[in-house]
């Protein structure tokens, strides 16, 4: 035993230094960054975060230019493990860590290659909103999707699509469009040429890892993810537009068939809990996006919400809204939090399920309802406060999806996975786009009433 703590004590030795004696980095470095937002009514933000590291001490984190592998965002130093990029008027610090990746507070960068594209399907996908009551047409939002598909032997296929969406699915006014493409590819030092059938080619900067539990690619900045369904497994590249057309949804939506609005969210609200759901005060609960523990409290009476997330067993970030103010905290720093930021916070106290209690549902406005085409789904669009809420509802009165406009920032959320709990049914699985970015929620657990004290609601210990 003491032999084999000796032999421990040497490696970790020059595990340290050569951490320590590293004084350059060389390649690009990739991740995402998440931020708090609600997440039970809200999802999170995302922010794709890709570093171009020169051994001369220069980097570039804007992969989306032209210049790429020649444009100057700042230079870094490496110091005791610790790489300070340093930009004009900021800088970043990040810890390498014992597998090579850079991790701060907020995210991790993990090291990827430009010379080889393992097999797969990778997905990128976009959504922002628009319109709703106050502009006097139905609540929509644009989405976006784009696939590129590489089979490993030189051939690639992509799906490029666009269309008007409420909560995921076309609806009647709204429009889509679809391209599709296929040829070979050459990748050569992060440089990704495509050649397509036709004779044009397109330049894009393209590193990717090489396997792991998540896989991922970095095209032109943009992170994009290996997606393991069936259909990537099997290369079919199949867009958008083509898998709409198989399962028979339309893009029409007939109005003359949606009953009553109010009607169907109060059925939603008893397929849902009813009594046990309207008797809701307080909730906690716990999820995980990408590795990071997300908490959630709610307590409705006093209007408070709050959302933490955990890194390493350790809170990273906090968001708090208290009535109408809100703070919020990071490594070690709290400050007051933006109006524009205390108002989506608190969009978790009227979307999703608890957006169906029956007290809430008595105050808001039924600005239209819509049926989706051989769907069985209907879509009620309701006013409150000056904001915007969708719920989609099935034809079992369950809830699948809801979005909101709040200010100019609008939200989708897909549901799945719903489970009862102390009464309540609750989706376990959220597929969420705000922004530019998707994000898949997985929950853990909701605790119903539970009891939360000020330590619940204190300031992180130790800060």
């Amino acid at each position: 035993m003491k032999q084999f703590s000796l032999v421990l004590f040497a490696l970790l030795c020059c595990f340290y230094d050569h951490v320590f004696a590293q004084d350059k980095l060389d390649g690009v470095y990739a991740g995402c960054e998440f931020s708090p937002s609600p997440i039970f009514g809200g999802g999170m933000n995302r922010r794709d975060v890709s570093v171009l590291f020169r051994p001369d001490g220069t980097f570039n984190d804007l992969l989306n230019r032209n210049d790429w592998q020649t444009n100057v965002s700042g230079r870094y130093t490496i110091n005791k493990g610790e790489v300070t990029l340093k930009y004009t008027k900021s800088s970043s610090v990040y810890t390498i860590t014992k597998y090579g990746s850079l991790s701060n507070y907020a995210h991790e960068l993990f090291k990827l290659q430009g010379n080889i594209i393992p097999e797969g399907y990778y997905s990128f996908i976009s959504a922002m909103g628009g319109g709703g009551a106050a502009y006097g047409t139905t609540y929509v939002g644009a989405l976006s999707t784009q696939g590129l598909n590489f089979d490993g032997k030189g051939h690639f296929s992509n799906s490029r699509y666009s269309g008007s969406v409420v909560a995921g699915e076309n609806v009647g006014g709204g429009s889509s469009s679809s391209k599709d493409g296929s040829g070979t590819y050459k990748i050569n030092k992060g440089v990704l040429t495509l050649t397509y059938t036709d004779g044009h080619t397109e330049l894009h900067s393209f590193f990717c890892d090489m396997g792991g539990k998540t896989r991922m690619a970095v095209v032109d900045g943009r992170v994009f993810f290996v997606d393991n369904n069936d259909n990537a497994a099997s290369n079919n590249t199949k867009s958008p537009t083509a898998a709409k057309k198989a399962s028979g949804n339309s893009t029409t939506a007939d109005n003359t068939t949606a009953p009553d609005g109010k009607t169907l969210l109060l059925k939603a609200n008893a397929a849902h809990g009813g009594d046990k759901l309207n008797a809701l005060k307080t909730a906690r609960l716990t999820g995980s996006v990408s590795g990071l523990k997300v908490v959630e409290l709610i307590d409705i009476p006093n209007s408070k919400v709050r959302v933490e997330i955990w890194k390493n067993g350790k809170p990273v970030s906090v968001q708090q809204t208290e009535g109408n103010t809100g703070w919020q905290w990071s490594s070690g720093n709290k400050s007051e939090l933006p109006a524009n930021n205390v108002a989506e916070v608190k969009t978790a106290l009227y979307t999703g399920v608890i957006g169906l209690r029956k007290s809430l549902l008595d105050q808001m406005q039924i600005m239209n309802t819509q049926k989706i085409p051989n769907n069985n789904m209907y879509t009620v669009q309701c006013k409150l406060n000056g904001n915007e809420y969708v719920f989609a509802i099935n034809d079992q009165n369950q809830l699948m999806a809801y979005g909101y406009k709040v200010g100019d920032k609008t939200l989708f959320s897909m549901l799945s996975d719903l489970r009862p709990v102390q009464g309540i049914t609750i989706p376990y699985r959220e597929a969420t786009t705000s922004g530019q970015q998707k994000l898949n929620i997985q929950y853990d657990n909701m605790d119903v009433n539970p009891v939360l004290d000020g330590q619940s609601w204190a300031v992180p210990a130790g800060n």
